[in-house]
């Protein structure tokens, strides 16, 4: 999903991209992925081959490591080798969700699911790269890969009453929103961590269920319920809200505001 919105935003810009398929590059092949960086030798590594499920993960968690921080590991590993730039998407999943403040890049982690684990370890292999830009963002949506709003596009056809939890607050982000700020971020040199979301008023997930049936026009009535009625395998941040004001002031503009982009999405 990312991957796709990272290449057509690269594309689009003229850059030359390498970007193979998972049935052709198996990034937990060490010396696979170490060889294709060192043959391509780019200047940049934008890693978003990813295990994204959030409840598999609680079971395979051993695999959601493989994934997001061994395989970061190695292509860190190349990255240094060579002098390439790492950038390594990452998720509000690292903290805890219990601030009451949008959360600041220097601000203590702590995961409350494997998932979350795993991109933390992911974080700390890609810093061994030397250069690196670590993105953190949320709630993420886009053509070519499972999401939410997609997910409520499909049941809003199918259902009159969804039933959507109300008590966990964030912010919705579009992978074009993402990408296009990923790859501006590593134009102008950023590093370090940064924190990339579609910005406006924080929601809850029953809030952007409303948002996609009444911009649908669909006859769905949306139900918000506590954290509890709707029980999965991986506990989730109660408060994923970032702040993006460090990524705002390297691309000397603010981003955007979801609702306005999640219209464009559905209209699209």
């Amino acid at each position: 999903m990312l991957a796709r919105a990272v290449t057509a935003e690269l594309q689009r810009r003229g850059h030359q991209v390498d970007a193979p398929p998972r049935s052709e590059l198996d990034v937990t092949d060490e010396a696979a992925i170490c060889a294709r960086i060192m043959q391509s030798r780019p200047a940049a590594v934008i890693q978003c081959a990813a295990f994204t499920n959030v409840d598999a993960a609680e079971e395979a968690e051993a695999e959601a490591f493989r994934v997001n921080a061994k395989a970061t590991e190695y292509a860190a590993s190349a990255c240094h080798k060579i002098g390439a730039a790492l950038v390594y998407p990452s998720t509000d999943y690292v903290f805890a969700g219990t601030g009451e403040r949008p959360y600041r890049p220097d601000d203590p982690t702590g995961p409350v699911n494997a998932y979350g684990r795993s991109k933390l370890a992911g974080e700390r292999a890609a810093r061994e790269a030397g250069r690196y830009l670590i993105v953190r963002t949320s709630w993420l949506y886009g053509a070519g890969g499972r999401n939410f709003v997609d997910t409520i596009r499909r049941l809003a056809s199918e259902r009159s009453r969804l039933e959507v939890v109300d008590d966990q607050v964030g912010r919705p982000t579009w992978t074009g929103t993402l990408a296009k700020a990923m790859v501006e971020l590593v134009m102008r040199g950023a590093t370090g961590v940064v924190h990339v979301t579609d910005q406006g008023e924080p929601v809850s997930w029953a809030g952007v269920a409303r948002e996609v049936v009444e911009r649908l026009g669909a006859k769905v009535e949306v139900v918000p319920v506590p954290t509890e009625r709707v029980p999965r395998p991986a506990r989730r941040p109660a408060y994923s809200v970032l702040d993006c004001s460090g990524a705002e002031a390297v691309l000397g503009e603010a981003l955007p505001e979801w609702r306005g982009v999640l219209a464009g999405y559905l209209a699209s």
